[in-house]
């Protein structure tokens, strides 16, 4: 087992100094250079995605949180005026818009 051993290092050795001899530094600082502005594209796309959907989150937030402040005020007006039933239904449609604002 030993020789077969030595002469797998061998083969090895050989395959590499092949290898090596094809290598140019240059070149691959080059290559490294660009698939590095490659992944820099690419996780600024990234980012700019991530800043789009937490302005949506936001706009869909503050939506729902007027929405809940409008229907709040609608069951205050129904209550002044005397209509229970309809006040309970505005707080009924407040509800599911502070459910939505809780997710």
């Amino acid at each position: 087992m030993n020789l077969f051993d030595r002469f797998a290092r061998v083969v090895k050795s050989y395959a590499n100094a092949v290898i090596s001899s094809f290598e140019d530094p240059e070149k691959i600082l080059e290559q490294t250079v660009l698939e590095m502005n490659d992944d820099l594209t690419k996780m600024r796309q990234a980012t700019a995605q991530v800043l789009a959907s937490q302005k949506r989150l936001e706009n869909k937030y503050k939506a729902a949180q007027q929405g809940s402040e409008d229907w709040y005020r609608k069951a205050q007006l129904s209550l002044e005026k005397g209509d229970e039933d309809l006040a309970r239904e505005a707080l009924k449609r407040r509800k599911s818009y502070a459910v939505s604002i809780s997710l």
